[in-house]
């Protein structure tokens, strides 16, 4: 499983989204996948929440650009 256990740390903000009903499928197929692997059920938008986490992760490109918007003084901490 690339995805990694939920962290409920954050404080959530509240987005709406209208997707096709075949991603809707495979989300609720992954929660299922979830709870096989972790033990514990996860919610549609709750592993909607870590996909997307895990997309940022592993997106080298977005994170090489983000970087590079940082202010120079923020990048050496």
């Amino acid at each position: 499983m690339k995805l990694h256990r939920r962290r409920p740390d954050e404080p959530p903000i509240e987005i709406r989204v209208t997707v096709p009903a075949e991603i809707v499928s495979r989300l609720k197929a992954y929660c299922r996948y979830y709870e096989e692997n972790y033990g514990e059920p996860i919610e549609v938008a709750a592993v909607t929440v870590e996909i997307l986490q895990h997309f940022f992760r592993v997106d080298r490109d977005f994170r090489r650009w983000r970087h590079q918007q940082e202010p120079p003084a923020a990048r050496g901490k």
